[in-house]
């Protein structure tokens, strides 16, 4: 509900009602709201009571109201003024920072930070937030995510890279000098042209030294990278376009690339010839396939493309024949180069691209198909990516091993394999009284998640858990302490990459016997005990209350305005209170926790006693139902 429609509600009160009675009327509305959580409530009540006077226990728990919310605006907007009262608290500098940070003021952010650890140097969560508004080197904030290792025959002087699984090892490029293997150099790199070789990883790890393809694959000329497909059978490869050891230029004067198809027979490479999508005028080449062997995404700097070399897919037809290509859209491709992709099955594609932001030269991205389009390239930094040219990374079917290429230690592109390792990811909870602030030690939390049994924790003298926990779950929370209320909260780790802490602070809020208080949203009809229809959030809030703290005993005590006699409003009121109780114990709640009891007017909260005209509002606030809670059973007299 909106201010205005409060302003309007309750606007005839005023006829009445002085200003101060009426602000009071709502700042008890606010307070009884917020002991029982209901923080919305609660914050539309403050407001109402702060848009008439500044009121020093409505700002600060609005403030609080919000922030529990999460409503970074407000947040920040009340945090501002408590921060401004007489004897402010540290902390409420902290929660505004927060808020900034979230409303991407980070100047005036690190400004409440720095305060706020002049006076608490320790506190580790503070320590980082500013040092996010001093911008954390986002390609380095996780160099736990992989192992990186060269692979041992790499030699000093050669380039080794493109690698593609085959068979027990890896097929990839090389520029190495090798008996029976053409001598001829590139005009371009002056270096000898490129073949594919073969490196046998042995059943210990060791690899075995690489040897050239068989066949007529390794020609005069560059060839490769190349993609293997039908049990290794068939073989997909990029080489300049040339016939007959005579290099081929187009109307432009340009060799360009080309993908050709080879199939293994009796142990030899035989050329079949180029792909029909093929073409003299532009490149085409990098094949990467799916795990079916149906599709074929491929680089090319066809003129019609976002710039530069751009991915594109074919899907197979039957027999030769497949697509006409498909560019990947411009998510994907920029006015750079997108190279060497490669798909780890229908969904993930990793490639490499100097146009996204990146490391420097060539960068490793990886994209995934949602069914509709490719997500924005994601860069998983240091140490996978480097300053140097990093490409071709190639994964097994788990996405944990692999290889890659990369120029990070000098001239010459080397082979690296690499393994991932799943985020390092902590739950820290802080559990704290959240009046006096003081840790609950002892507390007990349980946490449960899908597919993971339930375990519970206790809270240390310090009121602080910390414990390992998987990444992409949704966890449920809850904090139990005998003299406390039970908390739910919640936790997550899902769609975090890099290794962090999730930090739940958890407020609980003591259980004070004797102490009655007006349970909101009760409403009956007039000199009846039938309901209102609007009860019902208010009756099911009362039941998870008793049942989420099965040792409550309660008082549930009934409370009706001056109309009528004083012996027919007791016999109302009891009739109401036993209502809500009969409601009580027909969700599980035991009778042996209930007490239903009628006041009828003996207890009216303003002056329409017998004989003074009252509209029909002021009437209605002494209509109620009050909760008290009498005592807290032991664990082992628990129904």
């Amino acid at each position: 509900m909106s201010l205005l429609k409060v302003f309007v509600r309750f606007f005839c009160l005023a006829v009445v009602l002085s200003q101060t009675s009426c602000l009071s009327v709502h700042l008890r509305t606010a307070n009884e709201y917020y002991q029982q959580f209901a923080y919305s409530s609660a914050a539309h009540e403050y407001e109402h009571v702060l848009s008439k006077k500044a009121d020093r226990e409505a700002m600060i728990n609005v403030a609080d109201c919000y922030r529990q919310l999460g409503n970074p605006v407000k947040t920040e907007y009340w945090y501002r003024k408590t921060v401004k009262l007489s004897n402010p608290k540290i902390e409420w500098n902290l929660y505004l920072a927060d808020a900034l940070m979230k409303n991407g003021n980070y100047t005036e952010a690190k400004e409440n930070l720095v305060k706020y650890l002049e006076l608490n140097k320790a506190d580790y969560k503070a320590q980082r937030m500013l040092g996010a508004c001093d911008s954390i080197g986002l390609f380095y904030r996780d160099t736990t995510l992989y192992t990186v290792a060269p692979l041992k025959f790499n030699t000093p002087r050669e380039n080794y890279f493109s690698p593609a699984f085959y068979k027990q090892g890896i097929v990839f490029l090389s520029d190495r000098s090798e008996k029976g293997l053409s001598k001829a150099v590139s005009d371009g790199t002056g270096r000898r042209f490129l073949d594919l070789f073969y490196a046998k990883k042995t059943d210990r790890g060791n690899w075995m030294e690489p040897e050239p393809l068989r066949g007529e694959v390794n020609g005069k000329f560059n060839e490769g990278p190349a993609v293997f497909a039908n049990g290794y059978s068939t073989m997909y490869f990029t080489r300049n376009n040339y016939v007959s050891n005579r290099s081929e230029k187009n109307s432009r004067n340009v060799n360009v690339l080309k993908i050709f198809r080879a199939d293994a027979e009796e142990g030899e490479w035989k050329v079949k010839g180029p792909m029909y999508f093929n073409s003299d005028e532009y490149s085409v080449g990098h094949p990467a396939l799916n795990p079916a062997g149906t599709v074929i995404v491929f680089s090319s700097d066809m003129p019609w493309g976002y710039g530069g070399a751009d991915l594109y897919m074919v899907r197979w037809e039957g027999g030769d024949r497949w697509s006409s290509p498909v560019n990947l859209g411009p998510s994907v491709n920029t006015e750079g180069n997108e190279l060497f992709p490669f798909l780890m099955n229908d969904s993930m594609l990793y490639f490499a691209s100097d146009g996204h932001a990146g490391m420097g030269g060539l960068d490793i991205f990886e994209s995934q198909w949602n069914g509709i389009a490719w997500s924005a390239p994601y860069n998983p930094g240091y140490p996978l990516n480097s300053s140097h040219d990093d490409f071709s990374y190639i994964v097994d079917s788990a996405g944990m091993q692999g290889y890659f290429s990369s120029s990070r230690n000098g001239l010459f592109d080397k082979l690296y394999s690499f393994e991932k390792h799943p985020p390092q990811l902590f739950l820290f909870m802080k559990v704290t009284d959240a009046v006096s602030r003081l840790p609950v030690a002892g507390a007990q939390v349980k946490l449960s998640a899908p597919g993971l049994a339930e375990k519970t924790y206790a809270a240390d003298a310090g009121g602080t858990i910390r414990i390992t926990v998987q990444p992409g779950k949704d966890f449920k929370v809850s904090c139990d302490h005998p003299d406390y209320f039970l908390v739910h909260s919640e936790a997550s780790t899902m769609g975090m990459k890099f290794s962090d802490t999730v930090e739940v602070d958890i407020e609980m809020r003591k259980v004070q016997l004797n102490k009655a208080f007006t349970w909101q949203g009760i409403a009956f009809k007039k000199k009846d005990f039938q309901l209102k229809l609007s009860s019902g959030e208010a009756m099911q809030r009362l039941n998870t209350l008793l049942r989420d703290n099965p040792r409550l005993q309660i008082e549930i005590a009934s409370y009706t305005d001056s109309r009528n006699s004083d012996a027919d409003n007791m016999k109302l009121t009891q009739q109401r209170a036993d209502l809500v109780q009969s409601f009580l114990v027909s969700q599980g709640i035991a009778a042996s926790r209930l007490t239903a009891k009628g006041y009828g007017e003996n207890k009216l909260l303003n002056r329409c006693v017998n004989g003074i005209l009252c509209i029909e509002e002021d009437h209605e606030v002494n209509n109620r139902i009050e909760i008290t809670i009498r005592g807290i059973l032991k664990e082992d007299h628990m129904p």
